[in-house]
């Protein structure tokens, strides 16, 4: 009977031993599906997380691409209504600012108009004025004396257009080999060509013959050449043109 109650014993302590096995698995896979569980719930809330900060940082990059958009629209409307003032500014400095050429033309009407001329003067003969001249040569070479320190005397005036312009020259003697001055003008040095009307009125020129000069008498103009004549002498040459 004692064997009986021993077996008894020792399958009631394996039934023990494998019941208290199965309970440690138990817990085991218990534990192991509850860590399994949190790991996916905090896993799972990360991403929710993740996924709350992307959608944020999207909002915020959409609104600030919108605010940029904003920005460049304001910016395209300024640049364009900037160029807009550009444009009217150059059309305007075109249509109020002469080129070089009127401008040249502009300062020497203002100098005229400086200088006593009319307005309505200038403005016949602006309008009167033709792109070629219409003139005619003098009807001949005159010839006069050079004044000098040494020579003032007869021959030395000639005049044209009915004696209403009178020429004179003044010069400087040439020097002979003895350094003595002589008493006519030496050609190779400057001179003064004058040029006066009947009411006192003179215009000049100067330098090294030949000379160029013109002279205005009421609706002609008088183109003058002077070159150096036999010694003593200049010569005097002209054309007398429409003017304006």
């Amino acid at each position: 009977m004692s064997l009986g109650l021993s077996e008894s014993r020792n399958r009631r302590r394996r039934q023990g031993r494998i019941l208290v096995m199965l309970l440690r698995w138990l817990i085991v896979v218990v534990a192991a599906v509850a860590a399994g569980y949190y790991a996916w719930d905090l896993g799972t809330e990360l991403a929710r997380e993740d996924a709350r900060v992307l959608e944020t940082k999207l909002a915020q990059a959409g609104a600030e691409n919108a605010q940029q958009r904003t920005d460049i629209a304001g910016l395209e409307a300024a640049l364009r209504e900037e160029r807009g003032l550009v444009a009217q500014w150059r059309d305007r400095y075109q249509a109020e600012v002469p080129p070089a050429e009127d401008a040249a033309l502009l300062r020497v009407i203002q100098e005229r108009l400086a200088k006593g001329v009319s307005r309505e003067r200038l403005t016949q003969v602006i309008t009167l004025a033709q792109e070629r001249d219409i003139c005619e040569p003098l009807p001949e070479t005159r010839r006069f004396v050079v004044q000098n320190p040494v020579y003032s005397g007869a021959n030395d005036t000639v005049s044209f257009a009915d004696s209403t312009i009178i020429v004179t020259a003044t010069g400087a003697s040439e020097v002979n080999a003895g350094g003595r001055p002589e008493a006519w003008f030496d050609p190779a040095k400057p001179v003064t060509v004058f040029f006066t009307r009947p009411g006192g009125e003179t215009t000049s020129t100067a330098g090294v013959l030949p000379l160029h000069h013109a002279v205005v008498v009421a609706d002609r103009e008088y183109r003058f050449s002077i070159i150096a004549g036999n010694r003593s002498f200049a010569e005097i040459t002209g054309h007398s043109c429409v003017y304006p």
